[in-house]
């Protein structure tokens, strides 16, 4: 199996498991805020939106982030929207056979991110109801600090992490 499948398998069970229960905008706030928090911890320049139906409910860029950051994060969440799965998983499409976001689905790459970042928002029962977005890393790392941010939230304390090549 090569990394990428690898990689797209992890996503996929990354996706699975982090669920809510409920996601409004006060548990979007608090995300948000615990997400920053931690990144600064870590030294990251990151640049974050939670995004709500369509509707931008937290962001925030620490120092370091700039105007580049913001197309990725607009790029990430069209993604995010359009497929309901994450960038990453969407980077990884054409590795395992499924499509390829530019050539297959005709989306445009100056509209459209398949850089890890963007990751679902998912409510028990409901489905995609919103986005997390990070930029600032590697697409990669991005996606990991996303994934981290939701689990940690989410009580979850060990979450299986994407492989670096």
């Amino acid at each position: 199996m090569s990394l990428e499948q690898e990689n797209y398998a992890i996503v996929k069970r990354q996706e699975e498991k982090l669920l809510f229960d409920h996601f409004d905008n006060d548990d979007a706030w608090k995300l948000g805020c615990q997400l920053v928090e931690d990144a600064k911890k870590e030294g990251l320049a990151i640049a974050a939106e939670i995004w709500i139906n369509g509707y931008m409910v937290f962001r925030y860029g620490c120092n370091g982030t700039n105007n580049y950051n913001d197309l990725w994060l607009t790029r990430k969440v069209r993604t995010v929207n359009m497929f309901h799965r994450s960038t990453l998983r969407a980077h990884y499409m054409p590795f395992v056979g499924e499509d390829d976001l530019y050539r297959d689905a005709h989306l445009d790459p100056n509209l459209y991110g398949n850089m890890g970042g963007g990751f679902p928002i998912r409510v028990k029962g409901i489905g995609c109801i919103g986005v997390l977005a990070v930029s600032g890393l590697a697409h990669t790392q991005d996606h990991q600090t996303a994934v981290n941010a939701v689990a940690k939230y989410l009580g979850i304390h060990e979450i299986e992490a994407v492989k670096e090549a």
